[in-house]
């Protein structure tokens, strides 16, 4: 896993949410496991948090929340809205539901750090 999370880093900046779950389920959806692949993502972004690639991100503040808290319960805690949210989810082909959709397209609450010198946001 973490070499598929490897090349993820490479296409990062700038990717919401969607885009980078596509990236990690590429091809044909509608076998993909809904909450498998929510939990790959958070996994993802675990990774990523522990790379010093991504970072959580206060929008409403416009600043970066350096925590101290494990990359795990980051990154729990950027998706911690995802069942309220999207609180009818298929069990199978999850871009067939709206809802998740728009959840990952719109979902904020991180930034990139790229090369510890620049914030890169999701795209809007």
């Amino acid at each position: 896993m973490s070499e598929k999370f490897l090349n993820e880093l490479e296409y990062v900046s700038g990717s919401d949410a969607h885009s980078i779950w596509k990236d990690l389920n590429p091809g044909i959806t509608t076998h993909v496991n809904s909450m498998d692949s929510m939990v790959e993502l958070i996994d993802f972004f675990e990774f990523a948090i522990s790379k010093n690639v991504i970072i959580e991100y206060d929008i409403e503040r416009n600043i970066p929340i350096f925590s101290g808290d494990e990359p795990k319960t980051v990154a729990q805690r950027m998706f911690s809205d995802f069942t309220a949210k999207v609180p009818n989810i298929p069990a199978q082909d999850p871009l067939s539901n709206d809802d998740f959709v728009a959840y990952l397209m719109f979902k904020r609450g991180w930034a990139v750090l790229l090369h510890g010198t620049r914030l890169i946001f999701p795209e809007e």
